[in-house]
């Protein structure tokens, strides 16, 4: 595989994720950038069928060493940049995403991980296992309770009617 075709096939998903790790947008495009550079010079060592979750892995511990280097821990901000833009979003479905928003900043972050690798990117439990450095075990348990979680905050919130 050349360097090209891996960025160009998985781009999208390592940055959009690295969007989700980062609250912005300038700085997942360092994490994205940096990972496959570092996925690059470890490239004899790629499996395809877990290249994926890899380069999620990388592009997590890439920005860990982030923060970790520049002392920064900010809590989620209320409203989170999706990655997607969508200029016909209708108000009710802001409304919906900006609950759900809120309710995933409640939860622990290896619990968000895991649950927005599962929803979001598809991942097996096994590689979200690998990319959190877990049991797999640990990652099903990690992805139900915030599923968990977030149902019994849309209890809570639409007394009793489910949402989004």
């Amino acid at each position: 595989m050349t360097f090209e075709r891996l960025y160009t096939t998985y781009f999208p998903d390592v940055y959009r994720f690295a969007v989700w790790l980062t609250r912005d947008t300038t700085e997942a495009e360092d994490v994205a950038s940096e990972t496959f550079i570092r996925a690059w010079g470890k490239r004899d060592r790629l499996r395809t069928e877990t290249l994926k979750g890899y380069l999620f892995a990388i592009a997590r511990n890439t920005f860990i060493k982030r923060r970790h280097a520049s002392d920064k821990n900010e809590q989620l901000p209320a409203v989170v940049f999706d990655g997607a833009p969508d200029p016909h979003r209708t108000a009710s479905a802001r409304m919906d995403l900006d609950r759900v928003t809120r309710a995933l900043s409640q939860m622990p972050s290896p619990d968000r991980l895991a649950l927005v690798l599962r929803t979001e990117h598809s991942l097996p439990y096994e590689e979200i296992a690998r990319v959190l450095e877990i049991s797999v075990g640990a990652a099903r348990v990690k992805v139900h309770r915030a599923r968990r979680r977030l149902l019994a905050q849309a209890m809570t919130n639409n007394g009793g009617t489910s949402w989004p």
